[in-house]
C-alpha cells in the first residue's frame, strides 16, 4: 500500500469500515448472510463501529419538534423592564434570532412557542414572521409557570391534542423534543445540530446541554470591551456553563414537577435560593443530592472569592457521572449531561448588564461564532 493510500484510508471512516470488514471476513467471496471464517476477535469491534456509524446516520435523518418557553409566569425575569424574548437587538427580537436559526436547522420539525399569544402575534407580525413556512411556527397560550408552559407546548404537540378532551399519553412515551431557550440570540445551526446528532436516546430520556468553561472565554470582557462573566458547575472533570438546550421525553421523566421549583432557585448567586434549594432537596430525602449541591455552592464561592485551591478542592465533591445519576434519581428518568463545544445557546440575556452588553458585541460575537471549526 501507498503511502498515499494510507492517508486516504484514514481520512475516510467509511474506507477504515472498510478495511475492518475484509479482515473479518476472510473469505470475500461470500455474502455478508452466509458463515464465512470469522476473525473472532475483530467482530465486535467492527460491530461497535457499524452501530456507531448507523446511530450518527438515524440522528440525522429524525426531526423534533423545537420548544420555545416564552411566559411571562410567576417564574420569568424581565430585564430592562420588558419580556426578554421581545427586546430587540439588531433590530430583531431576541425571540426572532432564535427562530431564523431553528428554521435552518433540518433536524427541526415543528416550532411550539409558549407565551402571551396576543404580544407573541403582535411581534411577530411586525417583524413580518412567516408562522406557515419554512417550518410552521405554533403559538401556544402561557400557563403560570415554566414547567406548565413546556408540558402544555409538548401535548400540543401531538397530533390531536385538545385542553377539553382526555387522551392516552401511553403511546407518545418515545416522542421526544428540543427545549431551545428564547433568550440566546447567538445560538448557531451548528450547535442545535450538533446537540441533536449526539443525543443517545436509546440510553437516555433526557439530556441537558453544558458548555464547557473554555468555550466561554473569548466573550468575558478584555481589551476595554464589554463582556459576560458567567456563573459555571464546578465539577470534577470541568467548569460547566449549563446552555439551556434540553432534548427531553417529556413523558418519560416522571417526577417532572421536581423541575419547576428547581428552576426557580436556579440562580446560585443568590445565597438565599441555596439555602433553599438544600431545604428542598433534604424534605425529598436526597442526601446525595444536597452533597452534591454543598460542593457546586462552595466551589462558586470559592471561585467568586479568589480562592483557586479550595475552588478545586470542592470540585471533587461532584463527579459529573455521580451528579447525573442523582439527577436521574431525583427526577425519576435516564439522565445525561450532554458536552456542546459551541457556547452561543449559553449566551443567554439574564439581566440589564446583559442586555446592553449584547447590543454592543452582538457583530464582533457572530462572526466569532460563525467562523468556530465544525
Amino acid at each position: 500500500m501507498t503511502h498515499d493510500e494510507k492517508n486516504r484510508r484514514s481520512r475516510h471512516p467509511s474506507i477504515q469500515v472498510e478495511v475492518l470488514f475484509r479482515l473479518c471476513y476472510r473469505n470475500q467471496s461470500q455474502d455478508f448472510e452466509c458463515s464465512p471464517r470469522v476473525n473472532p476477535y475483530l467482530v465486535p469491534l467492527f460491530t461497535l463501529i457499524l452501530q456507531e456509524r448507523t446511530m450518527r446516520v438515524t440522528n440525522k435523518s429524525i426531526q423534533y419538534d423545537a420548544i420555545l418557553v416564552a411566559g411571562e409566569g410567576e417564574d420569568s425575569h424581565r430585564v430592562c423592564g420588558q419580556h426578554k424574548a421581545l427586546l430587540k437587538i439588531k433590530g430583531k427580537y431576541v425571540i426572532q434570532h432564535v427562530i431564523e436559526t431553528l428554521q435552518q436547522v433540518s433536524a427541526i420539525g415543528s416550532i411550539y412557542v409558549a407565551g402571551p399569544v396576543p404580544k407573541l402575534t403582535a411581534a411577530f407580525q411586525s417583524a413580518g414572521i412567516n408562522l406557515g413556512t419554512p417550518k410552521k411556527i405554533h403559538l401556544v397560550q402561557q400557563k403560570s409557570n415554566l414547567f406548565e408552559n413546556g408540558w402544555h407546548a409538548f401535548l400540543n404537540s401531538i397530533p390531536g391534542y385538545a385542553e377539553d378532551n382526555s387522551m392516552n399519553l401511553s403511546a407518545y412515551r418515545e416522542k421526544a423534543v428540543l427545549i431551545v431557550p428564547c433568550d440566546a440570540p447567538l445560538i448557531t445551526p451548528r450547535e442545535i445540530e450538533y446537540f441533536t446528532g449526539h443525543c443517545d436516546l436509546d440510553r437516555y430520556d433526557y439530556f441537558l446541554g453544558l458548555t464547557p468553561e473554555q468555550a466561554m472565554a473569548p466573550f468575558y470582557p478584555q481589551g476595554g470591551k464589554p463582556g459576560m462573566k458567567m456563573a459555571y458547575l464546578h465539577m470534577q472533570e470541568k467548569n460547566y456553563r449549563i446552555n439551556n438546550l434540553h432534548m427531553v421525553r417529556p413523558i418519560k421523566v416522571f417526577q417532572r414537577r421536581h423541575i419547576n421549583t428547581m428552576y426557580a432557585f436556579r440562580y446560585q448567586k443568590n445565597i438565599i435560593n441555596a439555602v433553599l434549594l438544600a431545604i428542598y432537596l433534604m424534605g425529598k430525602e436526597q442526601p446525595r443530592s444536597l452533597q452534591f449541591l454543598s460542593g457546586l455552592q462552595l466551589a462558586m464561592l470559592s471561585r467568586r472569592f479568589h480562592f483557586p485551591k479550595l475552588t478545586k478542592f470542592f470540585s471533587r465533591w461532584t463527579p459529573k457521572k455521580d451528579l447525573e445519576r442523582a439527577i436521574s434519581g431525583l427526577m425519576d428518568t435516564r439522565f445525561c449531561g450532554l458536552e456542546v463545544p459551541y457556547p452561543g445557546a449559553a449566551l443567554d440575556i439574564d439581566n440589564d448588564q446583559d442586555y446592553h452588553t449584547m447590543g454592543i458585541m452582538y457583530d464582533q460575537w457572530h462572526k466569532y461564532l460563525a467562523d468556530l471549526a465544525p
